[in-house]
């Protein structure tokens, strides 16, 4: 026997979508008039609404990202998140909040930057070293707008110098890193650059930071990479040196951690 809908069944029905329909396509200009962002994010040109739109340029904690759009994901609906992909000039982010909590959680998230642009960041560095960094975010989880659990990766793709005369390409570096609300642990490995590197670090919830990482080569050092080898480093061997640093991270970036 089929199940007869009430009159007032439709009536919900209609009445629901058609709520969902205006929420939907209001203009996100409206949405964020009524919104308190965090004083560290700022948004210019914003055009769209709730399910996609795009931005000129979104700055969080001072980083610019330009040509940013923005697409509802509603596969995230079985999950009771709100789920968005970002797309970028430089990467991609994958964002999920769930409502029951005020939880973000980020993945798949892939952005690009040149060296010069984040050393700035980490004034005890002796030298300005060169290339184009890589990050890979698999997995974060903010809440109260403080990261709880981090993992991911960067790759450092051309590690040199191009500072003062001096220019020298390395090769690739592998930086694998876990997080929580006290630490972040990092690992260092070379990717078939022409010198073996291995290390690790690590940066504590105040900014302060220290490294410790090895350098071997099975071969003859280029002069110049030996020469800046000799400044940042001490000896350790035959064609084997360790680096030591230790310091204090930027406030910009200590906020952005933790």
């Amino acid at each position: 026997m089929k199940k007869k809908f009430k009159t007032w069944h439709y009536i919900l029905f209609f009445v629901l979508a058609l709520l969902l329909a205006l929420i939907f396509t209001l203009p996100v200009q409206v949405v964020l008039s009524r919104i308190d962002l965090p004083k560290d994010i700022r948004l210019s040109d914003v055009d769209g609404t709730l399910l996609k739109g795009k931005a000129r340029q979104v700055k969080l904690h001072g980083f610019p990202m330009k040509s940013v759009t923005y697409r509802y994901r509603p596969s995230c609906i079985a999950l009771f998140k709100v789920c968005y992909r970002i797309r970028y000039r430089r990467g991609k982010i994958d964002i999920a909040f769930d409502p029951a909590n005020g939880a973000v959680e980020i993945s798949h998230a892939k952005i690009n930057y040149a060296a010069k642009e984040l050393v700035v960041h980490f004034p005890d560095l002796p030298v300005r070293p060169s290339g184009r960094l890589e990050l890979v975010i698999n997995d974060l989880l903010v809440v109260d707008g403080k990261p709880t659990k981090l993992a991911g990766k960067m790759i450092w793709r051309g590690l040199g110098l191009d500072d003062e005369g001096i220019k020298i390409d390395i090769g690739n570096m592998r930086f694998d890193f876990t997080g929580n609300p006290k630490r972040y642990d990092i690992k260092i490995k070379d990717l078939d650059a022409s010198l073996q590197v291995d290390g690790k670090g690590r940066i504590q919830a105040g900014g302060k930071y220290n490294f410790e990482i090895k350098i071997d080569s099975r071969s003859s050092i280029d002069p110049q990479v030996k020469y800046v080898l000799e400044l940042i480093s001490k000896r350790d061997g035959f064609n084997s040196y360790q680096i030591k640093q230790s310091g204090r991270l930027s406030k910009d970036i200590t906020r952005q951690l933790f």
